[in-house]
């Protein structure tokens, strides 16, 4: 019997290095996007009240309204935008935000293009909707990446329905300002497309001066075509929680709901009540983890800019460097080769589209002492695999 074609989408490359750092015991996990420390306290004793209190049962498809005014009042006070009630959708997940933009506008026959490297379920969830991913990549040189506007209007079809983004990036770290935005969003409102704009690193920002990224949400020509995908899974330390959002035109808000009815109808009610209350509770706990991330992110690249054959551009949000490796075409050997050979599990650069050939993403979101332990053994791999010339 055949299969749909959304069968044939390649397996996630970031799970297979895992797989196979699960045959090899003690190797440090610096390959998935989540911090080794646990959710925080006051998050799970809400999780414990919520038990209590029977949040059990089924909520409303949007969530529960309590939440949906946590995440309106937050995106107020953030990003100084008046954000309604009807225009938050509580999701099972920040995936499942962006499986429910991407399913509510395009479709079999469209394009969409997706400004890589970049995680790649975007290119997934979009190929699954039946339609078709261009990527995009932003360019690279010695300051940094840096968005390509020509390379946007060269990637463009008649068929092209949206643009879909991340900002802070994964695995880049590259970070749209607000004079970016107003480019991107003026190149959406000549085609006609839609924006898809990952905000989920937005509290995860360095050197800036301000505890949040610019969204795109605060210019007023964004509101009408805008969908904001947004999770709780890396500001709040809530990875296996499975809790995001989205925030959509007000006509957009509801179809989002109602697709996640045929998906997993809605979010768990626990998860949504420790949300509401990490929202409402955890600036001075996002302040410390900002702090840290930083210390830490400096600290990777310190080390890495030591080592031969590595350049490193230095992120500006979210918690991963993405060294080029001088030579190196295909990183996937020298992912497996660190796993095998020297117990350390990075991403292959593969993994996030064409522009990440040669790179390999590393998460600074663990402990000191790991993050150091695995950049030794990521030299020692390095170096072993480059000089014994190992295939690109």
């Amino acid at each position: 019997m055949r299969l749909a074609p959304a069968a044939s989408i390649a397996p996630s490359k970031i799970r297979a290095i895992a797989a196979l750092a699960d045959e090899f015991p003690g190797t440090l996990r610096l390959f998935y996007g989540e911090d080794t420390l646990p959710t925080p306290d006051f998050i799970k004793q809400a999780a414990h009240a919520a038990i209590d209190a029977d949040r059990t049962y089924y909520t409303p498809n949007p969530g529960y309204p309590e939440l949906r005014d946590t995440i309106a009042h937050q995106y107020h006070q953030l990003h100084r935008v008046p954000i309604e009630r009807d225009q938050v959708v509580v999701t099972a997940s920040g995936m499942m935000a962006i499986h429910l933009a991407v399913e509510a506008t395009v479709g079999p026959g469209d394009s969409a293009l997706v400004v890589t490297p970049l995680w790649p379920n975007f290119v997934g969830a979009i190929q699954v909707a039946g339609a078709e991913a261009i990527e995009v990549p932003l360019s690279l040189n010695v300051d940094g990446f840096h968005l390509d506007l020509d390379r946007l209007e060269s990637a463009l079809r008649p068929n092209t329905r949206m643009l879909a983004l991340a900002s802070p990036g994964n695995p880049t770290g590259w970070t749209a300002s607000l004079d970016d935005w107003r480019t991107l969003v003026a190149f959406c409102e000549r085609h006609d497309l839609w924006l898809l704009a990952d905000g989920v690193y937005e509290r995860i920002v360095f050197g800036s001066g301000s505890s949040v990224a610019p969204s795109p949400i605060e210019l007023e020509a964004a509101r009408p075509r805008t969908i904001i995908a947004q999770s709780c899974s890396k500001a709040y330390r809530m990875t296996g929680w499975r809790i995001g959002y989205a925030i959509a035109p007000p006509e957009v808000a509801p179809t989002l709901a109602f697709l996640q009815e045929y998906a997993v109808s809605h979010a768990f009610g626990v998860a949504q009540e420790a949300a509401r209350v990490a929202i409402r509770d955890g600036d001075a706990f996002l302040a410390d983890a900002q702090a840290r991330y930083a210390r830490h992110r400096d600290l990777a690249v310190d080390r890495l800019r030591q080592i031969d054959g590595v350049q490193v551009p230095v992120p500006e949000g979210a918690f991963y460097v993405f060294p080029k490796l001088d030579g190196l075409r295909d990183s996937v050997p020298l992912c497996e080769s660190l796993v095998r050979d020297h117990r350390v599990g990075v991403a292959p650069g593969s993994a996030f589209g064409e522009g990440g050939k040669g790179h390999v993403r590393i998460c600074f979101a663990v402990d000191e002492s790991t993050l150091l332990d695995g950049l030794d053994r990521f030299e020692a791999g390095w170096l072993t695999f480059r000089d014994r010339g190992s295939p690109s």
